[in-house]
C-alpha cells in the first residue's frame, strides 16, 4: 500500500509585532481603549459578570484617555482625516497620546518612520502632519469635559 503525502496550504505564522494577528483580524475594525470602555459600562443588564469582565473594565478604566464618547469620537475623526494611517495606526495613536511624531514613530509598530514600513502601500506622513495631528489630540484631551 502506498500512502500518499498531503500537501497543506502554508499558513502565515502569526507575529503581533509585525501585525500579522491572524485571518480573522484581516477586516476587524479597531477600538479606542475610550470606546471599549464606554460599551463595557453600558452593557446589558443581562451580561454575565465575570472576572475577565472585571479585570478587563479595570483595564480600560486606567488606561482610557478620554471621558466622554465625544471626545473619543472628535479624536477619532482628527486622525480620520490622514488617510495614510491605517485603523491600527488610528487607534494606537488615540490610545498611547504620544507627544511627538518621533515618539509615535518610535512606538507604534509599522507606523511609517525612517524604516521601510512593513507595508508597502502605507504612505509616509510628514513629521509636521502627524506633529499638528497629535497637537489637535492633546489639545482634546485638557478640554474634555
Amino acid at each position: 500500500m502506498t500512502s500518499r503525502l498531503r500537501h497543506r496550504p502554508q499558513t502565515e505564522e502569526e507575529d503581533a509585532a509585525a501585525l500579522k494577528l491572524g485571518p480573522e483580524f484581516n477586516n476587524a475594525g479597531c477600538l479606542l481603549i475610550s470606546e471599549v470602555k464606554y460599551l463595557l459600562e453600558n452593557r446589558d443588564k443581562d451580561a454575565p459578570d465575570t472576572a475577565v469582565y472585571n479585570k478587563t473594565l479595570d483595564y480600560v478604566k486606567t488606561f482610557a484617555k478620554f471621558n466622554t464618547t465625544d471626545s473619543a469620537s472628535a479624536v477619532r475623526e482628527i486622525l480620520r482625516r490622514e488617510p495614510a494611517l491605517t485603523q491600527f495606526e488610528t487607534a494606537q495613536i488615540a490610545n498611547l497620546c504620544p507627544a511627538d511624531a518621533e515618539e509615535a514613530k518610535s512606538v507604534i509598530p509599522r507606523h511609517v518612520s525612517t524604516n521601510p514600513p512593513l507595508c508597502a502601500h502605507l504612505v509616509k506622513i510628514d513629521d509636521d502632519r502627524l506633529q499638528s495631528l497629535l497637537e489637535e489630540i492633546q489639545t482634546m484631551r485638557k478640554f474634555q469635559s
